[in-house]
């Protein structure tokens, strides 16, 4: 059996952090022993948002533990990209809802690996996010984990140089304070600064920067946020918020934008043409597999079938192995996010 010893151990370290912006709350680090399949030749993570408790999260986690069980080589993590619950958790910590829509959503037996947390305006909305971090805390042995509302994973952890370095940020910019907004800020460009060229960076947040979708651009995402990903050299961005699966190359920028918000929620349209090598209105996940030459982005859809691939090259250059193709653009009215016929 596996020993959590080493999860129990970062936990003390990290409860002082729950509720701090310190930007010196250490990084998580993954022990390189706690997952078998980690090697410093390649690292992989399947990542989704936007999780509502419906019959499509069901199919969503099927289709996630059948793919990783047809895969030679366990996936390293998953990223939970934000709007994790769309309901109160109002036991806290102790709420039932956290078995039937994490612990046993998600096969525990074939998707036996962390699961990295970020919050999403939902999670804020119905009062989550203290509770969201403080299960972590309390709850070691899970695969939850947050250890706070912006942090950094690197992997393989405790290599001399990582392979990947994934930042979690917090893109709820209404939801933090003036000084939490700023001090994300200031530890997210020392981040950047600190990490070695040759590295990976993946960015990760809730909220898209660019997106096809009914959200489209965040103008205040792009001006807090684009310059410092051109000047960290961040590859790829992965968020949610849109309901859909879409792969965005946006002229001028270096990174790769993927949106993965198909975790369950109901999908919405496209809004917007131009961009996007892949822009549907569907339910499903990306799985990024890195070696140091490469990268590659497989976008699964809720039946299990791979809709979409590329291929990043370290120095940018993007190609589409598989395309996914795009929605026609929605030409009804619409009532917040959803479409009127």
């Amino acid at each position: 059996m596996r020993s959590w010893n080493w999860v129990a151990a970062i936990a003390v370290l990290l409860v002082g952090c729950q509720r701090s912006t310190d930007r010196n709350c250490p990084t998580l680090y993954l022990p390189a022993n706690a997952n078998a399949a980690t090697s410093s030749a390649e690292v992989s993570v399947v990542a989704m948002g936007d999780t509502d408790d419906t019959p499509d999260k069901q199919w969503v986690g099927r289709a996630m533990a059948e793919y990783v069980r047809s895969q030679s080589r366990r996936p390293d993590a998953a990223l939970m990209l934000g709007d994790n619950f769309y309901t109160m958790l109002t036991d806290g910590t102790k709420d039932p809802k956290w078995q039937t829509l994490f612990e046993d959503a998600y096969d525990p037996a074939i998707l036996a690996f962390p699961f990295y947390a970020i919050l999403g305006n939902h999670d804020y909305i119905d009062k989550n996010d203290d509770i969201e971090l403080a299960y972590a805390a309390e709850n070691p042995k899970s695969r939850w984990k947050m250890p706070n509302r912006w942090y950094r994973v690197d992997l393989p952890a405790r290599a001399a140089r990582p392979l990947v370095t994934f930042l979690m940020l917090d893109s709820n910019e209404s939801d933090l304070s003036d000084e939490q907004w700023a001090e994300q800020k200031r530890w997210l460009t020392a981040e950047l600064e600190r990490t070695p060229k040759d590295t990976w960076v993946v960015a990760c947040g809730h909220h898209p920067l660019y997106s096809n979708g009914v959200h489209g651009d965040d103008e205040k995402l792009i001006r807090e946020w684009g310059e410092l990903f051109e000047r960290g050299r961040v590859d790829f961005y992965l968020c949610g918020h849109d309901h859909t699966l879409q792969h965005l190359d946006v002229p001028g920028r270096r990174a790769t934008f993927l949106v993965a918000g198909g975790g369950g929620a109901g999908t919405h349209v496209m809004l917007r043409e131009g961009r996007a090598q892949l822009a549907r209105s569907a339910h499903g996940f990306v799985h990024l597999r890195f070696t140091g030459e490469s990268a590659t982005g497989r976008f699964v859809d809720s039946g299990g079938h791979v809709i979409h691939e590329l291929q990043r090259e370290h120095a940018g250059a993007v190609r589409v192995v598989k395309a996914g193709g795009t929605d026609p653009l929605y030409r009804g009215r619409l009532i917040g996010t959803t479409p009127v016929p």
